[in-house]
């Protein structure tokens, strides 16, 4: 069975959501209304959306939320 595919949204620019993101994800687009970047990528290792994206993003007090598709 292959990976669940992970999307999120985070509320900052491509430069600055990309620096905090690990291998297994990629910031994939600019949000539709421009405010933000949508991510998207696999859990792997232990680096996952809810167990490392997510709280990375934060310590940059960037806000990311998962988008259920």
């Amino acid at each position: 069975m292959a990976d669940k595919i992970r999307v999120a949204h985070a509320d900052d620019t491509v430069t600055e959501v990309g620096q905090y993101l690990p291998n297994n994800y990629k910031v994939i687009g600019i949000a539709l209304d421009g405010k933000g970047v949508i991510i998207a990528g696999h859990d792997h290792l232990g680096w996952g959306l809810h167990n490392y994206v997510i709280p990375r993003l934060g310590s940059g007090l960037i806000v990311c939320t998962e988008i259920e598709v």
